[in-house]
């Protein structure tokens, strides 16, 4: 079992509360710039969606077309760049950039801005309440030619003369069969390494719970205690 310990820096570049929702389909999402000064962050900035396609038919040459979905919701960045809050009228997404503080500070400053989004969008259910965390971990380049005494779950590659790991992508989903908690994690090499004499791998853990909930803060918030439990437990499970 991974011994579970606190770490004075943590690896984390991003951490992400995200609650996917449903709203009325008549709502203008154009009504979230209003929340300017509820925020307390920089002017907000559209968020828009477009979407692109190829079609392919024999004898054909192919045919590209796209989409303009429109202005979908706003985002707010804080002053100094390190959070980001996204309004949307598929959800509410918070990120809080490296350096990472703490759980209590990070979750405190969501849960007030979910607040301001379910006050102005009156969302009828949140789908899918998840935490994603992206840890960035750097080993010794020179003891990485197996990385098993590093990560709990390293990859698998044959070994043969003058064969060496370059890069590797490993993704897996799981769920807890009592909690019903899911998990995606992925892990990988991330390319173009700023750090002589380092291998920067990712490790990638979205933690989320498949079942709706009413979109009220008093019941959805809750429950992201028990995600921020199963993200810590995954994390020692696999850098441990």
């Amino acid at each position: 079992m991974a011994q579970l310990r606190h770490l004075t820096r943590a690896p984390i570049t991003e951490a992400v509360i995200d609650l996917r929702s449903r709203l009325d389909s008549g709502f203008d999402v154009n009504q979230f710039r209003v929340l300017k000064d509820g925020v307390g962050y920089e002017d907000p900035k559209e968020i828009n969606v477009f979407e692109f396609g190829m079609h392919l038919q024999p004898g054909k040459s192919p045919e590209s077309h796209q989409v303009n979905h429109g202005v979908i919701g706003w985002r707010f960045t804080s002053k100094d760049g390190k959070q980001v809050v996204q309004f949307r009228k598929d959800g509410f997404t918070f990120s809080r950039l490296a350096p990472y503080t703490h759980w209590d500070e990070v979750f405190a400053e969501a849960s007030r801005l979910y607040r301001l989004y379910a006050e102005v969008a009156a969302p009828e259910e949140v789908t899918r309440p998840a935490v994603r965390y992206i840890n960035r971990l750097l080993f010794p380049e020179a003891e990485v030619g197996d990385f098993s005494p590093f990560l709990a779950a390293p990859p698998v590659f044959p070994r043969g003369e003058k064969v060496f790991l370059t890069g590797f992508l490993n993704q897996i989903q799981v769920q807890d069969p009592d909690s019903l908690i899911c998990a995606t994690i992925i892990q990988t090499v991330q390319n173009g390494a700023t750090e002589p004499g380092q291998v920067p791998v990712i490790l990638d853990l979205d933690v989320y719970d498949a079942r709706s909930c009413p979109p009220t803060p008093e019941v959805v918030l809750p429950r992201f205690a028990a995600l921020r439990e199963a993200k810590i437990g995954i994390f020692w499970k696999y850098y441990g």
